[in-house]
């Protein structure tokens, strides 16, 4: 049986959702609409969530929205946490990237200041700026064997010297149908991170696909419902 990487099968349809609204990923959602107003039509059109965790924020907080995408609930998180807090997206595709960025300056003008940034990276390894790997690779490209051993042994000195996201820097971490998305080797070490970048006393706010038993495996290689939010669920038990 053909296996698939889930990662790459979740970047290609994002990417291609960021250029072009998709509305097979989208879930229906209620959302406060007094937070809606200041928030550009590109943004909604391409928001792609199955739930509404910005609900659960506080003023002044520090919030990571993982799998930020377009930016929907970090600039929802914005108008909550106000001027005193501070919201913190992350993805790692670059095309939604860029949808939430050219649309973070329109928001803040709305708004009348500016607490959103965001990053990129994978949300299973919150340590790793990927945009810093990029310029120090572009100095250092990877060529072969011995360059390739390197390049990891890099990207372990940023993860300790400049990480994406510091240890015990955040007050709630939040989630919208995308925990699902990290394959299943990796949703453990998702865990730890999310663990490792909250504060004591912090807490997780995740909205997400749960199934009622695990997902097939022939499933798990099909990989329009790996990007489809299916084929990486959790069951209950397993959150």
């Amino acid at each position: 049986m053909k296996t698939i990487h889930p990662e790459s099968a979740v970047k290609q349809r994002y990417a291609a959702a960021a250029r072009a609204p998709e509305p097979a990923l989208c879930c229906a959602v209620d959302y406060d609409p007094q937070y809606l107003k200041i928030i550009p039509q590109e943004v909604i059109q391409k928001d792609y969530g199955c739930g509404d965790p910005s609900r659960y924020l506080k003023p002044a907080e520090t919030v990571l929205d993982l799998g930020s995408g377009a930016g929907k609930i970090c600039f929802i998180a914005a108008q909550i946490v106000g001027p005193q807090g501070k919201v913190i997206g992350i993805d790692m595709t670059d095309e939604m990237l860029a949808v939430a960025r050219r649309n973070a300056p329109i928001v803040a003008g709305r708004l009348g200041y500016a607490n959103v940034e965001f990053r990129k990276g994978r949300i299973q390894d919150l340590a790793l700026d990927l945009e810093k790997l990029d310029q120090e690779l572009k100095q250092r490209p990877v060529a072969d064997a011995r360059s390739f051993l390197a390049a990891d042994e890099l990207a372990q000195e940023l993860r300790a010297r400049e990480p994406l996201v510091a240890s015990d820097s955040i007050d709630v971490v939040v989630s919208n149908c995308v925990l699902n998305l990290v394959e299943t080797k990796s949703k453990r070490r998702l865990f730890e991170e999310i663990f490792r970048v909250l504060k004591k006393g912090g807490r997780a706010v995740i909205s997400d696909i749960v199934s009622d038993e695990a997902v097939p495996e022939p499933l798990q290689n099909d990989p329009q419902l790996w990007s489809g939010c299916i084929s990486g669920a959790l069951t209950e038990e397993g959150f």
